[in-house]
């Protein structure tokens, strides 16, 4: 969802960094790629924790004020990609659409409910429901069971590194957007595309054959 229907990473790394500023650790752009993009707080906050050794506030209580402040920042400042809606229109009127999200619970359905797309997924799958996030191939496998078909029927779209890398661990086909990575971070995806205009039936029809 973030990074993928959402352009809102800017605003999980703002929160995160709001959260550890608080125990005294500074979060670089850096340090965010390689320990949060793409991955659950649950799992990033953990390492995070252990990596600076802070012991004054634990991972849970950092997530909750994680929380606390991104939902505060998509109040005025929550954007969607281009192209976006249109495709997930497209593709719902052919496909079964699932939604399968690092984000917590509560931060997922606050921004499905403030762009009413709920109705285009069939399921939603997130951090919360799984005991190990992205890159391990766990949330996608969920998706599958939850869907009742086999990973290799599945197309997923993604744009992290962690992302893809789940995607292809569950044996599943990916579409990798460069909305939030370069594509030398992907090269995992089976395809790699710059815009959503790109991602037609024929293209996803060309990809499932191969």
């Amino acid at each position: 969802m973030n990074g993928v229907i959402t352009d809102d990473e800017d605003c999980h790394e703002q929160a995160t960094k709001k959260a550890f500023d608080q125990v005294g650790v500074s979060i670089t752009p850096e340090i965010y790629r390689t320990f949060c993009l793409g991955r659950t707080d649950a799992t990033a906050f953990k390492e995070l924790t252990a990596e600076f050794q802070i012991k004054k506030r634990n991972t849970e209580d950092l997530i909750s004020v994680k929380t606390l402040f991104y939902l505060e920042l998509i109040k005025d400042n929550l954007k969607i990609y281009p192209e976006v809606f249109e495709l997930i229109q497209r593709l719902h009127g052919t496909y079964t659409l699932a939604l399968t999200t690092s984000s917590t619970y509560n931060e997922a359905e606050t921004v499905i409910t403030q762009l009413d797309i709920g109705r285009f997924f069939k399921i939603m799958v997130t951090a919360e429901d799984v005991k190990n996030g992205k890159p391990d191939p766990e949330p996608y496998l969920l998706t599958a069971e939850k869907l009742g078909v086999n990973c290799d029927e599945c197309l997923v779209i993604e744009d992290s590194e962690n992302g893809v890398q789940s995607v292809k661990s569950a044996g599943m086909k990916c579409i990798a957007i460069t909305n939030t990575e370069k594509p030398n971070h992907l090269q995992l995806a089976d395809r790699i595309v710059d815009k959503y205009s790109e991602i037609t039936e024929a293209f996803i029809r060309n990809l499932q054959k191969r």
